[in-house]
């Protein structure tokens, strides 16, 4: 029945042609009395009614077709209104990126995060910035948050970003309050702790920064805050827990700290040195 629906619709041309002919036809072999009760069924049992079957018929088709066409339009305006959310979060991150580098004291080169890479081995990300933009090794990256991580690999146009999460990565922090000093270090990535001599003075939500020392990070850079404390299990030690202010698993824009290493300089001091003697 459906094949003979499409059929109609598709040769309607045809299918009235038809019809006419065959009408014709016995209207020419019929009597005028004849003719006119052919007229009066043909009009009433089967032009009437296939006239609304292929109007309503049509009329069926075109909705379908607008029907498919609203659902496209508002497909593309769910896209639409997706990439908008999506440019004012990002112009919201950008604008508080633009209010950090105006009061920092370095040059900062602001980048993308194209890569990242959570494997068990190594937690690292590559931005899309590189020796083009003056990058070099061992330059510290940062968010408006706090600190993310070192550049340890350049290429032209990209950077590779050694991650705090890394724990082969340990960087030298210091507390806001009391000034003590310590290693920050991670096992698992996702577990950051400290340790410190156990009459250190240290507490809950003291606030973690940068120490300056180990010749990467200049000293002040936010790390992170004091979220929990070992005690008694070592004499000399107690252990501090720390909660990153960065969240790395939302990395997206950074900024590489354009500082040359410490120890670049240090070198070149011996090295001269070196060539006095």
């Amino acid at each position: 029945m459906q094949w003979l629906i499409n059929f109609f619709i598709s040769h309607r041309n045809l299918t009235v042609f038809l019809i006419l002919s065959f009408t014709c036809i016995w209207m020419l072999l019929s009597t005028q009395v004849q003719q006119q009760h052919i007229i009066r069924y043909l009009t009433i049992s089967i032009f009437y009614p296939v006239q609304v079957f292929i109007n309503q018929t049509t009329k069926i088709k075109n909705i379908f077709h607008e029907n498919q066409k609203l659902k496209e339009e508002v497909a593309n305006l769910s896209a639409q209104l997706a990439i908008a959310k999506e440019y004012e979060a990002e112009n919201q991150r950008l604008v508080e990126m633009l209010e950090i580098s105006k009061n920092f004291p370095f040059t900062l080169v602001p980048a993308r995060v194209v890569v990242r890479e959570p494997s068990i081995i190594s937690r690292s990300a590559v931005i899309n910035a590189g020796k083009n933009r003056g990058i070099l090794p061992y330059m510290p990256v940062i968010t408006t948050r706090g600190v993310s991580g070192r550049v340890v690999f350049v290429t032209n146009n990209l950077a590779l970003v050694q991650l705090l999460i890394d724990p082969a990565n340990r960087t030298s922090i210091m507390l806001k309050r009391t000034r003590e000093i310590g290693i920050l270090e991670t096992e698992n990535s996702s577990v950051f702790f400290i340790m410190f001599r156990a009459h250190a003075d240290v507490a809950l939500k003291d606030t973690v920064i940068t120490s300056g020392m180990g010749g990467i990070y200049p000293k002040g850079l936010l790390v992170g805050v004091v979220s929990g404390i070992e005690e008694n299990k070592d004499p000399l030690f107690k252990k501090a827990f720390v909660q990153t202010f960065e969240n790395f698993d939302k990395l997206e824009e950074v900024f590489v700290v354009k500082l040359s290493s410490q120890w670049c300089s240090f070198k070149n001091e011996l090295d001269s040195i070196t060539r006095v003697k």
